[in-house]
């Protein structure tokens, strides 16, 4: 499971910095602080309170699109079982920019795809993850933008403390991009 995880990564990090213009593409950090809404388990009778979400990412801007390396790390209370549930997440992103000459709000669809350590209760799993997602970005100064963006990230089904659970969340995020 672990090589094959990390052969989609790199295989998708490969594929994308093939792009010819990837290597005129500027560097940039990026760094985002925001919500995060679990999706109850199908698995199991588990109900989770509102969290937070951190993230911390290197990139390369590239005009129309952008790829990056993520580290993020959510925590929500839990209701029942487990009590919390926190995860940590490696992800590899592409975004799409949707510039528009004269307008200076730039949307942005994003996707990414990784791992994720997941821990609840006693237990620890380590499973693929994904996320899909869209939001906005403004040029506060010449290389540093502000954006807000929306995700909905998921993974493959962890075990923890004996029981399958499901993982969804919806996300809610400030970031603030700063080109090298």
């Amino acid at each position: 499971m672990k090589k094959r995880v990390a052969g989609v990564v790199a295989g998708l990090i490969a594929l994308l910095s093939s792009v010819p213009s990837v290597t005129v593409a500027m560097p940039y950090v990026r760094g985002a602080a925001g919500f995060a809404s679990m999706d109850n388990s199908e698995y199991t009778v588990s109900s989770y309170d509102t969290g937070y979400h951190l993230a911390g990412a290197v990139g390369l801007d590239g005009g129309l699109y952008r790829v990056e390396a993520e580290i993020g790390y959510q925590n929500n209370k839990n209701k029942n079982i487990l009590k919390e549930l926190s995860m940590t997440t490696y992800m590899a992103n592409c975004y799409l920019d949707i510039a528009a000459p004269v307008v200076p709000v730039v949307p942005f669809l994003t996707a990414g795809v990784g791992v994720a350590n997941i821990y609840g209760g006693s237990g620890r799993d380590r499973v693929v993850a994904w996320q899909v997602g869209a939001g906005a970005g403004v040029h506060v100064f010449p290389s540093i933008i502000l954006d807000l963006q929306y995700r909905h990230a998921g993974t493959a089904n962890p075990v923890l403390d004996g029981q399958k659970h499901s993982i969804g969340s919806n996300n809610v995020a400030v970031g603030l991009r700063v080109g090298l």
